[in-house]
């Protein structure tokens, strides 16, 4: 089977992409290449979690690859749940344990270090990295794609968390929108029931909200972090902590009715929706949405998912709604596309990743799916800028965002970082004496495996 290169053209900027018209029309693109009446079509799986939004950004790139590519179609094989959820049912693939033989895995950039490690992406080959969509990427997640200096793949989308505030519940409007919020500036806020909202139930949005609320406090009293890039001075930990659960978070850790309660005059804090150890993105989404929240952190997706609920174009729901940088650096996201091992089409896989991976995709993928495209230029385009108002903050947060380690272990030391936070909370704020030993051994895997 012969594989064609496939170049994308644009015809001209346009301000927002309507959602009726086909990708081909979206991008300019060449006309399709005729495939051989005596091929036969070798489809592409990309093993990937669930698009989020009504927008179908992800599903537009393939259905114009596959216009282009009749010898090469390619499919989106859904695996559902949350992150861990997703994770594990990608490892069951990598093992050749499901059904359905993959070619590509769309992983969560933490994924990257333990699918290299144990041989189930394979790296990309040094003669065939594609020069010119690798240098057009983002430095950030340009070096999530590597594990010990080995490209294994190219990123889908990057992302970065994100501080949503809503101009009509700050009281006086700003006369312009501030560059970031202080955490002092976030918990004095009262016209809504809630100040703060984040993601802490017990998932990889406990551990991102930890690391952000971490990293924020040991950058403002400028104490050290670990190899892990983890600070671990008790009292960095016990003013994170009261970061995410709030000043009175001990005296109802375990009170489940009040956890609910929304009037709460005789309450001396205010600050962190109590709901918040239930929240997962959707439902923060859900909270400031009501109005519950004056802030919350989540990813730039979100934005899109507040105007299309609200059935607003962009610009009126900026209007309202302000997206900035948190108050300390944002944890790196995204998903990086990779070849299993297992592929038997490893060049079309590849060739289909460079595609995804490259500037024009980058950039249908953020004006109409609102995703954090992973290249530099995308973010000065006037298309973008008119489409996404925020695309300056959000490409500052992911130039100044942290990785989380890059361990094949990441999964036990995402526990045990968890484990620690909820320790931590329990006691009163005090953490565990070994807390440094603890994470150091889940990042080694030299705890039981979960």
């Amino acid at each position: 089977m012969s594989v064609r290169r496939f170049t994308l053209t644009w015809r001209s900027p346009w301000l927002l992409i309507p959602i009726g018209l086909t990708a081909g029309a979206l991008l300019g693109t060449t006309v399709p290449a005729t495939m051989d009446p005596e091929e036969t079509p070798a489809t592409l799986v990309i093993v990937s979690g669930a698009e989020e939004g009504a927008a179908g950004a992800r599903q537009a790139l393939l259905d114009l690859w596959n216009e282009s590519h009749p010898a090469t179609p390619a499919r989106i094989q859904q695996v559902p749940g949350d992150a861990d959820a997703q994770h594990d049912e990608m490892v069951r693939y990598a093992r050749g344990e499901k059904p359905v033989t993959a070619d590509i895995v769309n992983l969560d950039v933490t994924a990257l270090a333990e699918f290299a490690e144990f041989h189930y992406i394979a790296p990309w080959p040094a003669d065939r990295i594609p020069t010119t969509e690798y240098e057009a990427l983002m430095a950030q997640p340009r070096a999530s794609c590597s594990y010990h200096g080995t490209l294994y793949g190219l990123p889908f989308n990057t992302d970065a968390g994100m501080l949503f505030a809503r101009n009509s519940l700050l009281g006086r409007k700003p006369t312009s929108t501030p560059t970031t919020y202080t955490w002092n500036q976030i918990k004095t806020v009262k016209s809504s029931p809630f100040a703060y909202g984040g993601q802490l139930a017990t998932y990889e949005g406990l551990t991102v909200n930890a690391l952000e609320a971490l990293w924020a406090v040991a950058d403002e009293r400028r104490a050290p972090l670990s190899p892990l890039g983890v600070p671990t001075d008790p009292a960095v930990w016990r003013e994170a902590v009261t970061r995410l659960f709030g000043l009175n978070d001990t005296d109802r850790a375990n009170d489940t009715d009040r956890a609910n309660d929304t009037d709460r005059a005789n309450d001396t804090d205010r600050v962190i929706d109590p709901a918040s150890t239930t929240y997962h993105e959707g439902q923060t989404t859900a909270a400031f949405g009501a109005e519950r929240i004056a802030f919350m952190r989540n990813w730039p997706t979100a934005f899109r998912t507040l105007y299309e609920n609200a059935d607003q174009h962009p610009s009126a729901a900026a209007a309202d709604i302000v997206m900035t940088p948190l108050p300390g650096p944002a944890v790196l996201g995204g998903q990086n596309l990779a070849v299993l091992t297992t592929s038997t089409h490893g060049d079309a896989a590849r060739e289909l990743i460079t595609f995804l991976a490259s500037e024009p995709s980058q950039r249908l993928l953020m004006q109409l799916g609102g995703y954090a495209a992973a290249t530099t230029r995308t973010y000065t385009r006037r298309e973008i800028t008119n489409a996404r108002p925020y695309a300056t903050n959000i490409r500052t947060a992911i130039q100044t965002s942290r990785p989380r380690p890059q361990t094949p272990h990441y999964a036990r030391f995402s526990d045990e970082l968890r484990k620690l936070i909820l320790e931590t909370r329990a006691a009163h704020g005090k953490p565990p004496a070994n807390l440094s030993q603890r994470l150091t051994a889940a990042a080694e895997g030299r705890l039981p495996p979960r």
